[in-house]
This record gives C-alpha cells, sequence and structure tokens, in this order.
C-alpha cells in the first residue's frame, strides 16, 4: 500500500487528488413524513329549487270617473 493505492494518504499525494481516502459512513436517510389521512368528500345535498317568480299580469285599468 503506497503511492498507487487511491486510498491512501501516499497515494493521494503521488496522483495529486485531493479527495477523502475512504468515503465516511453516509448518514441514515431522515424518516419519510407519514401520509396525511385522505378526506373523503361528503356529496353536497341537493338544492331546494328557487321560487318561480309569477309573471305580471296587466293590473285592470283603474275605473274611468263619470262626471
Amino acid at each position: 500500500m503506497g503511492k498507487g493505492d487511491k486510498r491512501t494518504k501516499r497515494g493521494k499525494l503521488f496522483r495529486g487528488s485531493h479527495g477523502k481516502p475512504i468515503p465516511g459512513k453516509q448518514p441514515p436517510a431522515p424518516p419519510k413524513p407519514e401520509p396525511k389521512p385522505v378526506a373523503v368528500k361528503q356529496p353536497r345535498p341537493p338544492r331546494e329549487p328557487k321560487p318561480q317568480a309569477q309573471p305580471e299580469t296587466p293590473a285592470a285599468p283603474p275605473p274611468a270617473a263619470e262626471a
């Protein structure tokens, strides 16, 4: 283990690379968050029908005043 070894300090100096001799232990991945419960949408109750507007009937003309 010497100049030709990529993992030793001497090998790094010889090759001219400045990397770490041996990769360190990877930190454990953070735990995944639990999925949120999916809310089931309730169907909307049917709307009550709007009261229909009655068409206006023409009002009877007022009786003519006899003089």
